[in-house]
């Protein structure tokens, strides 16, 4: 069976900004997936370097979109606490509509299909309330890049859910905040887990949501990823798990400190590298871009040597 290296990004809003520097660290290294899964933030991290590019320049188009995100305010807090304390249909839609109208400007346009993409395997994850599972977005060719996203990081009311026929569409953090199932179900033979989640956080002053709701939701989440990984174990799938954290710890709307947590995530990310027990291969791309450098090497080493026989 052909190898499939998976990297799987979890939501925790802002702290986000922390698999940025983890994914820089990778690339670096060298390690790029064959498949991208993410929910919530992960699922904005997954597809901004689908469409940008599984390199440094992908990853330097994410940074300045987190520059970006708190620029505009989408995610300002005064405003989803307004949202909050409203619940109303108004403030989902008007949340809706700005990230949508924010994807736009990024590039991110309706009318892009997952079948487009053809730089990495994308997928998106979502929750069906009525059912209780996930929602993969991405296994069907023809599903919208922007709906997969707007559906990962639905999150009533500050984003409105997503209806259509029998289902009632959110955040995929709801049912898998770290998608490690979805990926098995994708085909992933390894994984590397960026984990954003942070439990302290639900301790912490300043909450938005009620913080007994806050660790009753982190409790449903912790509880999901041990299923996730016996899952993994029982298929004989390893999982790299790279717990991201920060101290103190940086609020789920907290887009400010984003700088600050790029070089977090890429510390954590390179300590962790070194303590695995045996060094990854390069990805085929690394693998192809060394050999046409040596090629090249070995070609203008041997026309140096052989003119130098000439002039003797």
């Amino acid at each position: 069976m052909k190898k499939k290296l998976a990297i799987v990004l979890g939501g925790g809003g802002a702290r986000g900004a922390m698999q940025v520097g983890a994914l820089r660290a990778l690339f670096e290294a060298g390690i790029k997936p064959d498949l991208l899964v993410g929910t919530s933030i992960g699922s904005i991290n997954a597809t901004g370097l689908a469409l940008w590019g599984l390199n440094l320049e992908g990853i330097q188009a994410l940074e300045r979109l987190y520059q970006r995100m708190q620029d505009s305010k989408l995610m300002d807090p005064r405003l989803l606490q307004f949202a909050w304390n409203a619940v109303s249909k108004q403030s989902n839609q008007r949340g809706s509509r700005a990230a949508r109208e924010f994807m736009i400007a990024e590039g991110i346009a309706p009318e892009i299909r997952f079948g487009q993409i053809n730089s990495v395997r994308l997928a998106t994850v979502a929750a069906d309330l009525h059912t209780g599972k996930s929602i993969i977005y991405g296994t069907d060719p023809e599903h919208s890049v922007m709906e997969g996203v707007l559906a990962s990081i639905a999150i009533p009311p500050w984003f409105a859910a997503i209806e259509k026929e029998d289902q009632y569409i959110i955040d995929g953090g709801a049912v898998s905040n770290l998608p490690i199932e979805p990926a098995i179900k994708l085909g992933a033979t390894e994984i590397i887990a960026l984990d954003v989640h942070d439990p302290d956080v639900a301790s912490s002053a300043n909450q938005i949501v009620d913080p007994l709701l806050t660790k009753l939701a982190f409790a449903i989440i912790k509880r999901e990823l041990h299923l996730e990984m016996e899952l993994a174990a029982v298929h004989g799938i390893p999982v790299h798990y790279v717990n991201l954290r920060s101290s103190p710890p940086v609020q789920t709307w907290d887009f400010k400190t984003h700088r600050d947590l790029f070089k977090i995530g890429y510390d954590i990310m390179k300590d962790e590298m070194s303590g695995w027990p045996q060094k990854r291969q390069p990805s085929t791309e690394f693998l192809q871009r060394f050999t046409k450098k040596l090629s090249s090497a070995v070609t203008q080493t041997k026309s140096r040597f052989l003119n130098q026989l000439q002039s003797e």
